[in-house]
């Protein structure tokens, strides 16, 4: 049976990088990581899980916190998970499975218990309650999600409220004067998580300081009200000429709607989401979408967390939203006045309580 040192061998390494590829206990670069996994597979070598617990005191376990409501979006969240168990398992590190409804008792347990050697938290609100609880644990902790105080504890997130503006200028750019805006979830919103409010908060402030009429709807998860409201939406008069949809659950029946209404896009209406690039493939026609990045931002928790755990200084990462046209999107048929844009930006942490404007009509 190989050894560690049979693996530092193969891999031109010391059998401490080894032990450090395995452990996380200080970072090492990709190349040499990747070197050391090579290396593993081919001589089939197998760490002894308890054995390194007893030498390291650690579990070698990451305890990941992802939510179980129904707002929740399953294709999103298993995508999260897949990503992040690969990227853990590429660090030497299994996760366990944990539900964000377990709340501060699940975070006490996993602290008490030592099941794990740090936390990852999926679907963070602005006003996060957890962020005190492990604050007050002292655990390693890293969080898939801004709150508004994150203060000594590491981050990562999308610039969701830079998407946002990015969507509208998008479509102002091609002549769009009245857009509608399908989401987020009314559960999301009501949590208050941050891509949801973050999200919102700039969208309405792009088509406010582009003087753009908006119309928008929160996504109910009920799929026969879901349609309602994109009739609605459809129906408002004067008419929009684009729609951004932002719940990715959402995108199945927004295309049934426009197919059974026989609403060509993007001849009779532009149509443009916040989503994965793997579900905006499978939409047809393939959607012009600003990507939410799972694989990057999974990536990035799993090196914070294992930071976190070796006693790095907390960092974030913000990343920013890139948009992709795909034919969607185009200028609307009749097109108004020339709108100027101002290539509005708002501040990462941005994301205004209440930014309802003359021009905006329905439901916040």
């Amino acid at each position: 049976m190989p050894t560690i040192k049979d693996v530092a061998r193969h891999a031109g390494v010391s059998v401490s990088t080894v032990s450090y590829a395995l452990s996380g206990k200080r970072r090492i670069s990709a190349e040499t990581r990747e070197r050391v996994q090579q290396a593993i597979h081919a001589l089939g070598y197998r760490p002894h899980a308890g054995a390194q617990a007893l030498a390291s005191r650690r579990s070698q376990i990451l305890a990941l916190f992802m939510p179980a409501a129904d707002y929740f979006s399953v294709s999103v969240g298993m995508a999260f998970v897949t990503a992040i168990t690969s990227a853990a398992r590429a660090r030497g590190y299994d996760v366990l499975l944990m539900t964000a409804d377990e709340g501060d008792e699940g975070l006490r347990r996993v602290a008490h218990s030592a099941l794990a050697d740090g936390v990852l938290t999926m679907e963070v609100s602005v006003d996060d309650a957890r962020v005190a609880t492990i604050r007050e644990l002292g655990i390693p902790a890293a969080l898939l999600g801004q709150p508004d105080d994150p203060r000594g504890l590491p981050w990562v997130d999308l610039d969701f409220a830079g998407a946002g503006v990015l969507c509208v200028e998008h479509l102002a750019g091609l002549g769009h004067r009245r857009i509608g805006l399908l989401g987020p979830n009314h559960g999301a919103l009501e949590r208050r998580l941050g891509y949801a409010v973050r999200t919102l908060g700039g969208v309405r402030l792009a088509a406010d300081r582009l003087a753009l009429s908006l119309v928008t709807e929160r996504s109910p998860a009920v799929r026969p009200r879901l349609a309602d409201a994109v009739r609605r939406l459809l129906a408002a008069e004067p008419r929009i000429t684009a729609l951004i949809v932002h719940d990715q659950e959402a995108l199945t029946t927004v295309e049934e709607v426009l197919a059974m209404d026989g609403v060509a896009v993007p001849t009779d209406l532009s149509v443009l989401t916040l989503t994965s690039a793997a579900t905006a493939q499978r939409i047809s026609p393939t959607l012009t979408f600003v990507d939410l990045p799972v694989a990057a931002m999974a990536e990035h928790a799993v090196d914070l967390i294992v930071g976190a755990i070796a006693g790095d200084t907390a960092a974030h990462v913000l990343l920013a939203p890139v948009l992709h046209e795909r034919g969607s999107t185009a200028a609307p048929h009749r097109l108004g006045d020339p709108v100027v844009l101002s290539h509005v930006r708002p501040e990462p942490n941005e994301h205004p309580k209440d930014l309802s404007t003359p021009h905006e009509q329905g439901a916040p």
